[in-house]
């Protein structure tokens, strides 16, 4: 399965918010077919010019009863004008512990060291590198959001680095358990001989957040991440 949220933004323009919130919390339910399979809990949470994101992943109903995996995601790093800019990102399952993967991040060298079940290597990286977590709050320092075309992405899982590119639609208003939002849409292009893409909903009033993504797969199934609660502190 491709990154659920595999969103990476490069070629910053100055941020348009000084800094990002004191901290953020936020809960999201994954749906397939109709049926909700998981619940994620995630918590950023910024310290002076640091910070950190924690995401909890736990199977519910009967994928909890015939794999119970819970994912822990972190994310660690510095906020600079340019937005986050992570130095550690750790990916681990609680039994499903051959997913498990770690980047750390050199900015002096720009290099990141990436580690999964294939051993540890080297990659150089651009100054926009992002890892999974740390990409969804970059879209705050995105200047004219709204009045661009496209975005091109990268993001590392700890195990590699994806580009992606992102269609930008105009507004959408969308009906999540949250509450109406205006968004901005995003999605990727069709790609010849799979169904697979990427969909992104992002909350215009709440900083440009993730309020929903969909996940198609290559044989069509698809995973919707809806959110459910957000609490911002400034």
């Amino acid at each position: 399965m491709r990154s659920f949220i595999a969103l990476l933004l490069c070629g910053f323009a100055p941020a348009l918010f000084a800094a990002p919130p004191a901290s953020i919390e936020a809960s999201y339910d994954v749906i397939t077919k109709s049926v909700k399979i998981a619940t994620i809990t995630e918590k950023f949470t910024r310290t002076g010019n640091h910070y950190r994101i924690e995401n909890v992943t736990k199977p519910v109903g009967l994928l909890a009863l015939f794999k119970p995996d819970t994912l822990y995601v972190v994310s660690e790093g510095d906020i600079t004008t340019q937005g986050l800019r992570p130095q550690n990102f750790v990916y681990k399952r609680s039994q499903d512990t051959l997913k498990n993967t770690e980047a750390n991040f050199d900015w002096d060298q720009s290099t990141v060291m990436l580690n999964d079940r294939y051993g540890q290597r080297v990659e150089s990286i651009s100054a926009g590198l992002q890892d999974r977590l740390s990409v969804a709050y970059q879209f705050r320092y995105v200047s004219s959001l709204r009045e661009r075309k496209e975005v091109i992405m990268h993001i590392t899982n700890g195990s590699k680095i994806d580009k992606r590119q992102y269609i930008i639609h105009p507004k959408q208003m969308v009906t999540v358990p949250l509450g109406t939002l205006e968004t901005l849409y995003l999605s990727t292009p069709p790609e010849e001989g799979t169904a697979w893409k990427t969909e992104i909903w992002l909350s215009v009033e709440n900083g440009n957040f993730p309020c929903q993504i969909t996940v198609t797969e290559d044989n069509g199934d698809k995973l919707t991440q809806v959110l459910t609660a957000l609490s911002i502190t400034q």
